[in-house]
């Protein structure tokens, strides 16, 4: 039923026949696999080009404390490995893509919501198709939700998509 009203809303809107542009935004976790999951059938069904991003983020926690910490990587080690882990998820992801649908892969850099709105606006992208992550409440105080953030930074339409 969401994929008709996703379907039905973006054929209203746009009055040409649908959503054209798809991105997805990627990370490995379930809900970013659901995600993919729903932006296939919306490509599918508009016979749209889909776009799959995954964003590579330096890892805050071990930069922003007060003090030295002795680590094992350095810097640019740490983000060479965590975009090697992106390539090999993104390369997954389009595997499980359709043949028939056109796709591209995307590695983004920087702060998630933030990049990735700018590449939906600056991708003409129609609609945006994200997996929102669990967290506990603990986490929802540390740190703002990409979705919710993308909800408030995308000129395009948001669609969250949870995981099974």
């Amino acid at each position: 039923m969401l994929t008709q009203d996703v379907r039905q809303t973006a054929s209203q809107a746009e009055g040409h026949g649908g959503v054209q542009r798809v991105l997805v935004a990627f990370d490995g976790s379930p809900g970013a696999w659901a995600a993919l999951q729903q932006a296939i059938a919306v490509a599918v069904s508009n016979r749209a080009l889909l776009t799959i991003a995954g964003v590579v983020q330096e890892p805050r926690f071990v930069w922003a404390g007060p003090g030295a910490i002795a680590v094992p990587y350095t810097r640019e080690g740490m983000r060479r490995e965590i975009e090697l882990e992106m390539r090999r998820l993104l390369a997954g992801a389009r595997d499980e893509v359709p043949a028939t649908v056109s796709v591209t892969t995307r590695i983004l850099n920087g702060r998630p919501a933030r990049v990735l709105a700018a590449l939906a606006q600056e991708g003409g992208y129609d609609l945006v198709v994200t997996g929102p992550r669990t967290v506990g409440w603990l986490g929802r105080l540390l740190h703002r939700s990409v979705t919710h953030a993308l909800l408030s930074r995308c000129q395009s339409s948001v669609l969250a998509v949870r995981a099974h």
